[in-house]
């Protein structure tokens, strides 16, 4: 006679099965954009029962709001282990600036532009997405005090802004080596401004 699971073991089952949902969403969303986003398509895609969304999620807002909540918390954490090590750090201007691109840029994904796109339409997703910006804000921060550039005039929001319309610009195809070496312009710009005062 079999016994009986217990709860731990089921919630822990569970837990998995909702993570790979919302993982599945991901995929969905950075593949193919939010509008992509059903239940069905989520369900092929983690190779679960069409019934297993609908069980964790009974809207597609609350799927939606859930995925993009997973794929802040995973770039929070990211970015903040990304911030722990430069503190400390003295690293010249444009070798920070290129390490930031690489850290930074390179990650920004469908994903993450979705985020903000969908933030614009939707309140409710207001939150996160702002979750999202002060992390990122938080690693620029780190950066330009590696880099030495710490003076409050140089705002980490917008050299987050900066890289983040970057991104845009690069994943619709246009000339990545343009478009570094306009951001390196405005970084060394930025940087002799700053030596100058």
């Amino acid at each position: 006679m079999h016994m009986a699971q217990s709860q731990p073991v089921r919630q822990a089952r569970g837990e998995r099965r909702r993570r790979a949902i919302l993982e599945a969403a991901l995929r969905v969303i950075s593949e193919r954009g939010v509008e992509a986003v059903t239940h069905r398509a989520v369900a092929d895609e983690a190779g679960v029962p069409l019934s297993a969304t609908t069980y964790y999620f009974e809207s597609l807002d609350e799927l939606l709001a859930s995925t993009l909540e997973l794929f802040v918390e995973e770039e929070v954490s990211r970015l903040e282990g990304l911030a722990v090590q430069l503190e400390g750090q003295s690293v010249p201007p444009l070798e920070m600036a290129r390490l930031f691109r690489a850290e930074l840029v390179s990650e920004v994904s469908r994903a993450q532009l979705e985020l903000y796109l969908e933030a614009a339409r939707r309140p409710g997703l207001r939150d996160i997405a702002r979750r999202s910006i002060e992390a990122y804000a938080e690693s620029a921060a780190a950066a330009l005090r590696a880099a030495g550039l710490s003076e409050p005039a140089l705002d980490p929001r917008a050299f987050v802004a900066l890289f983040d319309g970057y991104g845009l610009h690069a994943a619709a195809g246009f000339d990545d080596q343009g478009l570094e070496d306009a951001l390196m312009a405005l970084w060394a710009a930025a940087t002799r401004a700053i030596g100058n005062r």
